[in-house]
């Protein structure tokens, strides 16, 4: 495991962790970002042991999750934006232009959302492995707003009842309804979401607000899209068919683009095939 580090912003306390693979196969390096409520070291500790591209990882707490606070200590709400600017803050706190990224879920929004920032800026443009990344889940963003609503229901849930274990499972059953229910597997689920679960909240509403936006000004997705040259998209065989559906179209459409659907997987496939995940990640970057 890593040391824990600390960088202070002007609105955050961000927590990172940077692995080094002596054995790796380059000297390129990597930006990993977790999904909504559940820390960057949780999300990616299973699967750093078997990456083989990168020398260093760069392994953050996005705000309001793991060891990431507001500075007035209280959990608070959050924008894609402002998560946005302290990855780009970090990144230039440990003096990073070129790297690769692999984002999940909210991880993948931010990822998507920082490759475009950073190219209107002339900055080079990132190559990315993106597992279910958000705001890419519908074509039609007029039924991801709707999908969403399902989400913004459960970070209610959690903020006006107390009811972590309600609001959690308002949200596996809306981005995960074919998921296989295994006891386990679902308190597994639950422990990890109810580490923070106000903040897990909070990042949920983030990636709502963020699709109202693209859903009022289509282009805003489109640009972002647009702006990702290298990007390898990564699918659970159990998550809904439309986002499969997306993800083969997008990579139809960008000549870069490639698909990956992992079977027996739903939206947590992170936590359920990390070393095959990690193996098709390597072959990936080997070849970009």
């Amino acid at each position: 495991m890593s040391d824990i580090f600390f960088l202070s912003l002007p609105n955050a306390r961000i927590a990172y962790r940077l692995y080094e693979n002596s054995q790796s196969e380059s000297e390129r390096v990597c930006l990993l970002l977790h999904g909504a409520g559940v820390a960057g070291s949780i999300t990616y500790s299973p699967m750093l042991p078997y990456f083989t591209q990168w020398r260093w990882m760069l392994v953050p707490d996005l705000k309001g999750m793991g060891d990431s606070f507001h500075h007035h200590g209280e959990e608070g709400a959050v924008s894609i934006g402002e998560l946005t600017d302290e990855v780009e803050a970090l990144l230039s706190h440990v003096e990073w232009e070129d790297f690769d990224v692999v984002a999940y879920s909210l991880g993948g929004l931010v990822a998507l959302n920082l490759n475009y920032q950073r190219s209107l800026q002339g900055k080079k443009k990132m190559k990315m492995a993106l597992l279910e990344p958000a705001s890419l889940d519908r074509e039609d963003l007029a039924t991801l707003m709707e999908v969403r609503q399902k989400y913004r229901h459960a970070s209610k849930l959690i903020r006006d009842t107390g009811d972590v274990e309600l609001g959690v499972a308002s949200f596996m059953d809306g981005v995960s309804p074919n998921r296989r229910k295994h006891p386990v597997a679902e308190a597994t689920t639950q422990s990890r979401l109810a580490h923070r679960p106000f903040g897990f909240a909070y990042a949920l509403d983030a990636v709502t607000d963020h699709v109202a936006l693209m859903a009022k000004e289509p282009s805003l997705r489109q640009a972002m899209v647009d702006a990702s040259e290298h990007v390898f998209l990564f699918s659970g065989e159990l998550s809904h068919e439309a986002l499969r559906q997306h993800y083969d179209l997008l990579s139809e459409r960008n000549l870069a683009w490639q698909h990956k659907v992992l079977s027996a997987c739903d939206h947590s496939l992170p936590f359920q095939k990390p070393r095959q995940i990690a193996n098709h990640i390597n072959k990936w970057f080997k070849t970009v």
